[in-house]
Parts: C-alpha cells; sequence; structure tokens
C-alpha cells in the first residue's frame, strides 16, 4: 500500500501538467508588459536549463575537480599534493 502511494504522489508532483508556463501571446508586442512577459519566461527558461546542467555536472563529478582546482592559488600548489 505504501508503494502504491509513493507511486501516485510521485506521478503527482512531477507531470508537466500542472507546471505554470507564461503564455505571452495575448499582449500586444509593441507593449512593456509583453517585454517583461518575455524577460520572466526567459528567466525561467535559464533556471531550468542551469538546473539541468548543475545536476549533470554533480553526477559527472566534475563539480568537485573543478571546486578543488578552484581553491588552489597556483598550478604549483594544484600538482604539488596530485589531487588530479
Amino acid at each position: 500500500m505504501k508503494k502504491f502511494l509513493l507511486i501516485i504522489l510521485f506521478i503527482y508532483f512531477s507531470s508537466p501538467i500542472y507546471s505554470n508556463e507564461i503564455d505571452c501571446s495575448e499582449l500586444d508586442k509593441l507593449s512593456t508588459d509583453y517585454a517583461k512577459c518575455l524577460a520572466e519566461k526567459s528567466k525561467e527558461q535559464g533556471k531550468v536549463i542551469k538546473e539541468k546542467i548543475d545536476k549533470n555536472l554533480e553526477k559527472s563529478g566534475i563539480k568537485e575537480k573543478y571546486k578543488k582546482f578552484d581553491s588552489k592559488k597556483t598550478l604549483k600548489d594544484l600538482f604539488k599534493k596530485n589531487e588530479f
């Protein structure tokens, strides 16, 4: 019963049907409201893309390697400890 309930909750929260997509087609293209709508829409799309990239970087382990590289002051320090 718990598995069934978890599956239903997972499907409910991951469904794209419930997403709030911004529709700018109702506005006049020369108005400031249209420009604001496009800006909000592009910000939302940018956030989604950034989240996907961050998730993929964490899976591959590149993000941790970059943090180690970024924390070093010189290349000599980087190769001195053989972290790469």
